[in-house]
């Protein structure tokens, strides 16, 4: 059994590793700018009184797809290795992982929606009849919602491409048991997937694009440090054979 001296330094090493392979990462780097690619389509799609552009809202859809793609494929090629993963790597490794990760992100969806009407429900506000001012609370306090949900379920898709359990709710379980086990180290991610959160919050609609999307930009790499400093703890915890 290791001291806490020992475990402490192992976890400093690992926090650094994490956001070095993040930082030396081309298929991360990749990641990040489909996402501010798709940040710029939805604004432009759903831009002006005239409602979606359906030329823009295809444009999306093809882009998403392209996006979980390589999504899954840079989180299942960081979940292989230890080293930094290219755009080649994440794309042979997408071949593998696309299909299972697609059909669980789309169970979760139509959860989430389930889990959405249940609050509409319960909260005595019918479809297309509630108050503005609750609509507007709403989509402000969604981010620090959406933080709060990436830090609990941090150990998530680590545990997904690491143990290849692409079980929605088998993993969400780990995922929960996972997190509550390490919760004494817990401070790391959850300063990675709450600051992004936080700054989301603070800001308001004068925010200008380019500072929307630079704030993108760190949110979405601190979210790829998380990964992969979970990634790496699951990997210390069943080392691979020699």
């Amino acid at each position: 059994m290791n001291s806490p001296a020992a475990d402490a330094v192992a976890e400093g090493k690992r926090r650094l590793r994490a956001a070095v392979r993040a930082l030396l990462s081309r298929g991360v780097w990749c990641v990040i700018g489909a996402q501010l690619l798709l940040f710029v389509l939805w604004s432009e799609s759903f831009a002006g009184d005239e409602g979606a552009n359906r030329v823009g809202v295809l444009v999306l859809a093809f882009g998403l797809a392209a996006f979980l793609y390589l999504t899954a494929g840079v989180s299942q090629a960081l979940a292989n290795t230890r080293d930094a993963v290219g755009l080649r790597a994440a794309l042979r490794a997408g071949v593998s992982s696309y299909g299972p990760f697609l059909w669980m992100i789309a169970k979760l969806a139509l959860l989430c929606g389930l889990l959405l009407n249940l609050v509409l429900l319960f909260s005595g506000v019918k479809p297309g009849g509630q108050p503005p001012t609750w609509s507007e609370n709403v989509l402000r306090y969604l981010p620090l919602a959406e933080g709060m949900i990436a830090f609990v379920f941090v150990y998530w898709l680590p545990i997904v491409f690491v143990r290849r359990n692409f079980a929605l709710f088998d993993s969400l379980r780990a995922a929960l048991v996972t997190g509550w086990e390490r919760l004494p180290r817990a401070a790391y991610p959850a300063f990675l997937t709450l600051t992004p959160a936080v700054l989301t919050f603070l800001t308001d609609a004068s925010t200008p694009l380019l500072g929307l999307l630079v704030l993108n930009l760190v949110g979405g790499f601190m979210d790829w440090i998380a990964y992969i400093f979970c990634v790496e703890w699951l990997q210390d915890q069943n080392p691979a054979p020699d």
